[in-house]
C-alpha cells in the first residue's frame, strides 16, 4: 500500500483572500469540535446507506443535502476529494483519527467499504461508551466534594465570621480552628489546588504517552500504567488485524500505524520493524516487544502459520479492550470512593466544628 505524500503547495494554490483564510480557520475549528460521538454517527449513517445499495459517492451527497453544521462541512470535503479523483478516506483526513482513515482506505481498496465503516463506527462507539461511563462514575463524587467545599466557604463568610466577633479564633476549640483554616484555604487557594491536580494529570499523561526509556518495562507493570499499555495494545491488535484482512501486507500495515501514533507506540513499532527486517519468520515473534501481553503473544505464536491469524488479532484486540474497560471502571470506582470519603470527612469536620464552637460560645 503506497503512502501518499502531501502535494507541494504552489503560489497558485495558496489562499488569495482574507475570506478564504477565515473559511480555513472555520473548518479547522469545526474539526476540533467534531468529537467521537459525531464521528460515530456520521460513519454509521454512511455505512447504512452503502449497505442499502447506494453508491458511496451518492451516499455522501445524500448526507450533504440532509445535514448541517460540521457534518455538512465534512460531506463537502469528501465530495471535493471524490471530484479530484481521490478516495473517500482522503476526505476524512483531519475529521477522524488517522487509523480510522486508513481502515476506511483499506476497505475501499479491498471492496469492504461498508463493513469497514461499520467497524470504525463500532470502535468509536466503544470509546464513547467508556468515556460516558467514566464521566458518570465520577460526576456524583466530584459534585458531592465540590458542594461540601462550597458549603464550608459559605459558613466561613457567614456563621464563622460572626462567631469570631464574639470570641477570638485563638480561643476556639481545635475542631473549629481546623475547620476555619480549611475554609480559608479553600477560599483563597482553590485555584492552586485545582492547578496542582490538572498539572499532575498532564504530567502523568505525558509520561505514559512519551517515556520510552530503560525503565519503561517496569513502569508498564504499575496499575495505572498497565491500563494505558493494555488500551494501546488492544487498539493496535484490532487495527492491525483489520488492515491485514483488507489486503494490506504486514510491513505496510505497520507503516500505516505510524501515522499519528504516540511516541510510546512508535517505539514499539520501530522494534517490530527491526525484527521484521532481520527476517523473523513468525509474526508473533515480531509483535513480542512488550506491548502485547505474553499470553496473547503465545496464542498468536501458536496460530501464526495457520489460516486466520489476522482474525485472531482482531478477536484478541477486542477481548483485550473489553477487559481493559472493566479494569478501568474498577479504578474509577475506587477513585470515586476516595472522593466520596473525602466529602464525608469534610461533612464530619463541619458538624463537629460548628457544634464545638457553638458549645464554647454558649
Amino acid at each position: 500500500m503506497a503512502i501518499k505524500t502531501h502535494r507541494k503547495v504552489t503560489s497558485k494554490s495558496k489562499p488569495k483572500s482574507v475570506k478564504n483564510n477565515q473559511e480555513s480557520f472555520s473548518i479547522r475549528f469545526e474539526k476540533m469540535l467534531f468529537g467521537a460521538k459525531e464521528q460515530q454517527s456520521y460513519l454509521e449513517d454512511l455505512s447504512t446507506l452503502v449497505e442499502d445499495g447506494v453508491p458511496a459517492n451518492k451516499a455522501v451527497e445524500v448526507l450533504f443535502r440532509i445535514s448541517k453544521g460540521s457534518t455538512k462541512s465534512l460531506s463537502a470535503q469528501i465530495i471535493h476529494s471524490i471530484a479530484q479523483g481521490k478516495p473517500i478516506a482522503d476526505g476524512l483526513i483531519g475529521w477522524v483519527p488517522q487509523h480510522i482513515v486508513e481502515l476506511i482506505r483499506a476497505g475501499e481498496r479491498g471492496g469492504t467499504l461498508a463493513e469497514n465503516m461499520r467497524v470504525a463506527a463500532e470502535t468509536l462507539g466503544r470509546k464513547n461508551e467508556v468515556v460516558g461511563a467514566l464521566f458518570s462514575a465520577l460526576t456524583y463524587p466530584v459534585v458531592v466534594l465540590i458542594t461540601g467545599i462550597g458549603v464550608t466557604i459559605y459558613l466561613k463568610n457567614s456563621v464563622f465570621n460572626e462567631f469570631e466577633k464574639i470570641k477570638p479564633l485563638s480561643q476556639w476549640p481545635e475542631d473549629g480552628q481546623r475547620l476555619m483554616a480549611m475554609a480559608t484555604f479553600f477560599q483563597e487557594w482553590w485555584w492552586l489546588a485545582l492547578g496542582a491536580i490538572i498539572f499532575f494529570i498532564i504530567i502523568i499523561s505525558r509520561f505514559l504517552v512519551s517515556y520510552t526509556g530503560a525503565l519503561r518495562e517496569y513502569v508498564d507493570k504499575l496499575p495505572l500504567a498497565n491500563v494505558y499499555r493494555s488500551s494501546v495494545a488492544a487498539r493496535f491488535m484490532e487495527t492491525l488485524g483489520l488492515l491485514i484482512i483488507n489486503g494490506v501486507v504486514f510491513k505496510q500495515a505497520l507503516e500505516i500505524l505510524h501515522l499519528q501514533a504516540s511516541k510510546y507506540l512508535e517505539w514499539h513499532l520501530r522494534q517490530m520493524e527491526r525484527r521484521l527486517a532481520r527476517g523473523s519468520s513468525n509474526i508473533a515473534d515480531v509483535l513480542d516487544t512488550g506491548l502485547v501481553k505474553d499470553s496473547d503473544v503465545a496464542r498468536l505464536r501458536a496460530i501464526a502459520d495457520a489460516k486466520g491469524f489476522e482474525h485472531a488479532l482482531v478477536r484478541l484486540g477486542r477481548y483485550a479492550a473489553a477487559k481493559n474497560v472493566k479494569l478501568l471502571m474498577l479504578v474509577v470506582k475506587v477513585l470515586g470512593g476516595i472522593i466520596l470519603a473525602l466529602g464525608g470527612l469534610l461533612a464530619m469536620a463541619m458538624v463537629f466544628g460548628i457544634y464545638n464552637v457553638g458549645s464554647s460560645l454558649s
